[in-house]
């Protein structure tokens, strides 16, 4: 259940005070589930200068949907001094009511399942599954929904483990069974590990919903595009706290069908991206990706009316676009390294901002002045130190230590001249034939993979011919 017309209020957001300008709250959480924006709010709450009632309110707002009605009343009572609302009395008391009646429903289904021996057994026994459970304790298809309704009322409730726990079982209970909840059940236990902060668990059911999503025919490209652009929002969650998760997003965002729903519903979430391409270093080679992606983003900017990359609501101006994204673009596309050097500035205070990217904010700054540096240096063969201290917005002394330190690491081909304050550069360009040996190094092997798998699929196609043969030959002896 996504978070419908959430927005703060317009008022807050001025220029004066950029890192609420570069907030993206309020694009994101139409594409999460409620109880996913709820971190978010409180993150805003205590390193923005959102003001607290306007947190207050915003996440009264969000409450409203859910069965987190104690928390509302708690809100309600501290934003207004007053005694809790009827109606918010009366919500409450539905509420247990709900939760009373299906657990008298679930009794026994609970009571089975909440025994690990028994489920043991029957997972053993190959019965964890709709006939195994009905031949042996007569629980029904209808039965099994109830449990899948009560362990999303639980979910709504706040009680995350509980509905994790029923969740995964219905889940194993349904394996290889596409059931009316399976997708929307798959959901809700991918949300609850986000919850619980199950990283690794988390991953696992991010694959398991991006195959279902891309592999189920009975969706509309719509439907599939919708979907597609939550995965994405959910899915940083855990990109930004896994140990892997820098070279999950580059792979998802970059895979065709991901990338078309960024570019189609949320251009926003190139910050992203580009945040995990510099700070990965072994994945540097994606940034000619990255760019050809910028720069089509900039080329569309320039023929409509607005911005898809503007960061404020109400002014598509240039100096309102996400300045990681315009970094991106001064550097690579446009070599301006003075607008680069510029913009690097308001990138750390986005990202120090920014829920998911404020403990990268650090490493991001350190590998963009790498990169810039990389890139002025590599159209020059002697650079003054004091002019690069500018570009890289630093001291001279400053920024003469940090090129000592990538020379002393191997990560700059050069040395210092420091009698003359500036860096002499050893630029080494390959000859046109190594370029083309690196180019055509891997040629043979993409071609025989390429060979295999058209074979594969000759197979697999020939299996199916011959399949329906044999079926039309025993149709025709019947």
């Amino acid at each position: 259940k996504a978070v419908k017309d959430y927005k703060m209020s317009d008022n807050i957001v001025s220029k004066d005070d950029v890192p609420l300008l570069y907030d993206l709250t309020h694009k994101m959480a139409p594409y999460l589930d409620v109880h996913l924006v709820f971190p978010l709010l409180e993150f805003l709450e205590e390193n923005t200068a959102y003001e607290d009632k306007e947190v207050q309110h915003a996440r009264l707002e969000l409450l409203a949907p859910t069965n987190m009605v104690d928390y509302a009343i708690e809100i309600h009572t501290a934003l207004t001094g007053e005694t809790e609302p009827k109606e918010m009395s009366g919500r409450r008391d539905a509420v247990f009511e709900t939760m009373e009646s299906l657990e008298s429903k679930l009794e026994s289904v609970r009571q089975v399942l909440r025994d690990q021996e028994q489920v043991d057994a029957l997972r053993q026994e190959g019965c964890l599954n709709p006939t195994g459970l009905l031949e042996r304790h007569e629980f029904s298809a209808q039965i099994l929904d109830e449990f899948y309704v009560f362990a999303k009322f639980l979910y709504e409730c706040g009680d995350y483990q509980e509905a994790h726990d029923m969740l995964e079982l219905y889940l194993e209970i349904y394996t290889g069974i596409n059931t009316k909840h399976y997708l929307d059940a798959l959901w809700g236990k991918f949300a609850s590990e986000i919850l619980l902060k199950n990283w690794e668990n988390a991953l696992v059911d991010l694959l398991r919903i991006k195959a279902n999503i891309d592999e189920r025919s009975d969706k509309s490209p719509l439907e599939q595009l919708q979907q597609r652009s939550w995965l994405l929002h959910w899915s940083l969650f855990v990109f930004f706290n896994h140990d892997k998760g820098h070279d999950g997003i580059i792979d998802l965002f970059l895979s065709d069908k991901y990338l078309q729903a960024i570019q189609t519903n949320c251009p926003w979430l190139l910050r992203y991206l580009a945040t995990a391409v510099i700070i990965n270093k072994r994945r540097r080679s994606t940034i000619k990706d990255l760019v050809r992606i910028v720069t089509q983003e900039f080329r569309q900017q320039h023929t409509t009316e607005s911005s898809t990359l503007s960061i404020s609501p109400s002014d598509n101006s240039n100096d309102n676009l996400d300045p990681v994204i315009t970094f991106i673009d001064c550097l690579y596309s446009k070599f301006d390294f003075e607008g680069a050097q510029k913009t690097l500035r308001e990138c750390e205070k986005a990202l120090r901002a920014d829920y998911f990217l404020c403990n990268c904010a650090s490493a991001f700054m350190e590998d963009a002045r790498i990169c810039l540096h990389d890139a002025y240096c590599r159209i020059h063969t002697k650079v003054d130190i004091t002019d690069l201290a500018a570009k890289l917005d630093m001291d001279a002394l400053a920024a003469e230590r940090w090129i000592a330190d990538l020379i002393r690491g191997a990560l700059l081909d050069a040395k210092i001249d420091s009698q003359n304050s500036c860096v002499i550069m050893n630029n080494q360009f390959p000859s046109v034939y190594s370029q083309v040996i690196d180019k055509t190094r891997d040629l043979f092997l993409r071609s025989n993979a390429l060979i295999n798998n058209i074979d594969l699929k000759i197979l697999a196609n020939d299996r199916k011919i011959q399949a329906q043969q044999l079926a039309a030959a025993a149709t025709d002896r019947d």
